[in-house]
């Protein structure tokens, strides 16, 4: 297709024109998508984790799994910190608050696997997204974050999501649904614990210890069991399940650099979307309707929740008369 030259540009004006860098639009455009595909990675290799570590249980205890895919997460864990250049100094500051967030990484993983090797992939992960909605809660009463009433609709909206899941008296009534409701509030532990890290203490370094110390607690765990013999079949799923781990938390750390939050968290809910495909594919197991009208009240409240709160931040940003800001979140 030809295009005319208003103004009587010339043919070698043109062509350097096309020749220039691309504009911030466009730049902003490629780290958005950039962000997009890499949270869309991340929840794939998360959720395909979990399928492994879950067919690993038909063989092997808890603790032994913890231990073995531990081992191998901390050291493919390892290299990629080093890689990145998080393990050149040692931090000073921060160890405290690292080991409250140690105690929820070591709660949430222990509960979530819990509930995980006992109910469908697809119902327990859905449980896990009701995870904005308590931070959501925990903000407004910890931190004081003003949280107006259409974000409150979207929190009881969310919570009754979560009820129509877990189904409490229901036929299907699952009892290790409430370990997955439970894992949430050591979730919440960790999230907050995150929010007060000094930024001396790189993300990759946060990691390492993290599953270091999910590792430990596994072998120690262990030795109080008899020690299964490990199926070679077993091994192989939990050494992938290891990579799986390593890569998610590499793409969600692009994810994370890359892009606009506020486009790029929204696509943390495509893990339900996986977990269905695979609880599907490797099981096939689908939710009742109850609990997939439930998946869609947890997912439409997360996401409305999301898109509120990147409003108030935008506006706080854009807006400076005081009296303008009081009308962002109503």
């Amino acid at each position: 297709m030809f295009l005319s030259k208003p103004g009587g540009r010339s043919d070698a004006s043109a062509q350097s024109a096309s020749s220039a860098p691309a504009s911030a639009p466009d730049t902003a455009a490629r780290e958005n998508l950039h962000g997009m595909l890499a949270m869309l990675a991340a929840m794939f290799f998360f959720v395909t984790n979990d399928t492994f570590v879950k067919l690993s249980s038909a063989s092997l205890d808890l603790p032994q799994i913890l231990f073995i895919r531990g081992g191998i997460a901390c050291i493919l864990i390892a290299i990629l910190a080093w890689y990145m250049g998080a393990l050149r100094t040692w931090p000073r500051r921060g160890w405290k608050v690292m080991g409250l967030r140690v105690i929820g990484e070591i709660g949430s993983t222990l509960l979530f696997l819990t509930a995980l090797f006992q109910m469908p992939i697809a119902n327990v992960t859905a449980i896990l997204q009701g995870m904005p909605l308590v931070m959501t809660v925990l903000s407004a009463i910890l931190l004081g974050e003003i949280v107006r009433w259409r974000r409150w609709a979207a929190v009881v909206a969310g919570f009754v999501g979560m009820l129509l899941v877990v189904q409490p008296g229901g036929a299907d009534f699952n009892a290790y649904a409430l370990f997955a409701v439970a894992s949430l509030a050591f979730a919440a532990l960790r999230d907050l614990a995150s929010r007060y890290l000094p930024a001396e203490l790189p993300t990759p370094f946060v990691a390492l210890v993290s599953m270091f110390s999910v590792t430990v607690v596994g072998g120690a765990w262990s030795l109080a069991e008899p020690w299964k013999p490990v199926p070679g079949e077993v091994l192989i799923y939990l050494a992938c399940a290891a990579a799986l781990l390593s890569g998610a938390f590499y793409f969600i750390t692009e994810a994370m650099r890359h892009g606009e939050v506020s486009l790029v968290a929204p696509f943390r809910y495509s893990i339900i979307v996986w977990a269905l495909l695979l609880g599907y594919l490797v099981w096939g197991q689908l939710p009742n309707p109850l609990a997939g009208a439930g998946m869609v009240l947890v997912v439409g409240s997360g996401l409305y929740v999301f898109y509120r709160e990147s409003r108030v931040h935008r506006t706080s940003r854009v807006v400076s008369d005081p009296a303008l800001k009081q009308g962002a979140d109503r």
